[in-house]
């Protein structure tokens, strides 16, 4: 394994999907239990607006019964207590997850990303397939990686571009060149676009390109073990993390 792939996840980084169903969930358990695999402190959060299933897919180890609205309401906490309201996988990675039937606030968001600030950890949020929203402002606030997770379908590829839109209107330019494309394959047949030409599309517009092959042990729909992963799959997840971790550093692009 490579020095670049050896490097910390950044401080936050925001997964996004470009349509509902890209694999924005699983994105974000891969680039968390990737971290957390190498010994890194990582806590995967749910930023969609409503409440996701991030905990439900990823919690292989512990599923808390508490999340994000308890913890917010319970204010500063100690570290072991802290712990309490998260769910957690086998890797190590940290899962707080929302379980309630209140959409999410930007008061939530500021408090939650004041507790990881001051517990030196890194953060990958799973936004869902949704980046305009009021509630997203203090993640916003900050020049954190997007990874922006497409299927590879030809009806998700022509979407891409709202999606692109989206975060060009949202963020501006500087929002699309720390962005990180990933081509989620979930077809087991193979790829069903050219990634090669969506490379070409998109030249100059986003940082780089990352993709993610199909992986039978994702695709059954169970709740993920990282350990259980393909070698392929499992090293697709180190180049992304390895792009946010250039992204967050500034180093030239690469698509």
């Amino acid at each position: 394994m490579t020095d670049q792939l050896l490097q910390a996840l950044p401080v936050s980084t925001l997964v996004l999907g470009a349509c509902g169903g890209a694999g924005a969930t699983t994105t974000t358990l891969g680039l968390a239990n990737t971290a957390a695999a190498r010994g890194g402190a990582v806590v995967a959060v749910d930023a969609t607006p409503a409440g996701g299933d991030v905990a439900e897919r990823g919690a292989d180890a512990v599923l808390s019964v508490s999340g994000l609205e308890q913890l917010v309401a319970a204010g500063p906490v100690a570290d072991d207590v802290f712990d309490g309201y998260c769910s957690r996988t086998s890797a190590g990675t940290r899962i707080l997850n929302r379980i309630g039937n209140q959409t999410a606030s930007e008061r939530e968001f500021h408090t939650v990303t004041g507790l990881l600030r001051a517990r030196g950890v890194s953060a990958v949020h799973d936004l869902g397939h949704r980046l305009r929203a009021a509630y997203l402002a203090p993640l916003l606030a900050t020049p954190s990686p997007i990874v922006l997770v497409v299927p590879c379908r030809a009806d998700a590829f022509n979407r891409l571009r709202s999606a692109l839109q989206s975060i060009g209107d949202t963020l501006g330019e500087p929002g699309l060149a720390r962005t990180v494309v990933t081509v989620s394959n979930q077809d087991a047949t193979g790829w069903q676009v050219d990634v090669d030409l969506l490379r070409e599309y998109l030249g100059g517009q986003v940082w780089g390109i990352e993709t993610i092959p199909y992986d039978e042990h994702l695709g059954m729909g169970i709740v993920i073990e990282h350990s259980k992963l393909a070698p392929d799959t499992r090293a697709a997840y180190e180049r992304v993390s390895a792009a946010a971790s250039a992204v967050a550093e500034g180093r030239p692009e690469r698509v």
